[in-house]
């Protein structure tokens, strides 16, 4: 039985998304639900979070990577900002995998555009979104550490 299982392996590296994973760091829930519904046309695994003090523990305790962070630069409380800093001094690398999600003047911005993957400005066109994430998780490991 155990030999059925080969080709479907084989093919799931193949797959340009076979284990991609994606992160998504925004306090507005109905802003969550969007963008997990427009990720659902990629066969990504998707990660939500409301806080930034949350992504930088999991991203601290767990081995297991994220091939593009969807990250809400203005929050309440410990948003986007409290991440990118985490992410600028521990793990620059990833910080090549994020796509800022911002209704933010260019002022609060041009600080980190030349850090990260993208800047996306809210509102966004959907197909736009998906693209910009299509690109980010088919980075080369080499492109980004």
């Amino acid at each position: 039985m155990r030999a059925a299982f080969r080709p479907v392996r084989k093919i799931a590296r193949l797959w340009p998304f076979g284990h991609k994973r994606v992160l998504i760091l925004e306090d507005d829930t109905t802003m969550q639900r969007l963008v997990t519904k427009l990720l659902k046309s990629l066969p990504v695994r998707v990660d939500v979070f409301g806080n930034g003090r949350d992504v930088v523990r999991k991203i601290a305790s767990e081995s297991a990577r994220y091939d593009a962070l969807l990250v809400d630069l203005m929050m309440p409380h410990e948003g986007g900002l409290t991440v990118l800093r985490n992410l600028q001094a521990n793990n620059t690398a990833l910080l090549r995998r994020v796509i800022l999600m911002t209704a933010s003047g260019s002022s609060i911005t041009d600080p980190w555009s030349h850090l990260v993957f993208a800047v996306v400005r809210k509102p966004f066109d959907g197909s736009a979104l998906v693209n910009t994430v299509r690109e980010c998780v088919r980075q080369p490991e080499s492109s980004v550490a």
